[in-house]
């Protein structure tokens, strides 16, 4: 019964374009943690040491959807390429929790994400965005034709060496952020001033400022 009922399953999704769960489970280059809740598609690239969550879903189709390698894909992503748009992922970034949309399913739609990137809350990202290593979408923001420079990851003790921030709640159009950067707002963040990312998180002490005693 087990047995009818996976090749009933892998029938549907390979229809769908999408890859059967028996795919999924054989796949030694990345965990699916719930292959019978995960739809990737066919023509997604992607590479290895990826984690998806449950309730992930890939579409490709038509567009051009690449994924590099040790991605953590949280529950809810969703990753739509299927109208001839075109999503870049490189390695070792974070997409939720919580839901993230990277959408390019709108004609001359491409989105690309570099490295070490975060997206974390309830992340839209449309049109024509560029989001370099190390940068952060943090809340609950629709992003639109963005461009967020690269610097180090949030885990780099400058803040201001780091990538492009935005963070809080709203729409987020055509906004181009240098490193080191952030926007923090509520509404139209096109409104709100652009901030040193030091003035939310404080620099380590110049350990050459120090005076020592003796």
């Amino acid at each position: 019964m087990h047995e009818d009922l996976l090749a009933h399953m892998d029938r549907i999704r390979s229809t769908l374009g999408y890859r059967p769960v028996s795919d999924l489970l054989a796949d030694a280059e990345n965990v699916f943690i719930d292959p019978f809740s995960a739809l990737v598609s066919r023509q997604a690239r992607i590479g290895s040491g990826n984690i998806f969550y449950p309730h992930v879903r890939i579409d490709a189709g038509a567009g051009v959807l690449t994924i590099g390698d040790r991605n953590r894909f949280f529950e809810g992503t969703r990753m739509d390429a299927a109208d001839d748009g075109s999503i870049e992922i490189g390695d070792e970034n974070e997409f939720g929790p919580h839901a993230v949309a990277v959408l390019a399913n709108t004609p001359g739609a491409a989105i690309s994400i570099g490295h070490r990137i975060r997206l974390r809350g309830r992340i839209d990202v449309l049109g024509t965005t560029r989001l370099e290593d190390g940068s952060q979408i943090l809340g609950d923001i629709t992003a639109v034709d963005v461009s967020l420079a690269g610097g180090d990851s949030y885990a780099d003790p400058d803040p201001d060496a780091r990538g492009a921030v935005l963070k809080g709640r709203g729409r987020a159009k055509g906004i181009t952020l240098d490193i080191g950067t952030v926007i923090n707002g509520d509404g139209d963040l096109a409104l709100f001033p652009v901030e040193a990312q030091s003035v939310y998180h404080p620099k380590p002490a110049d350990a050459a400022s120090v005076i020592l005693p003796g």
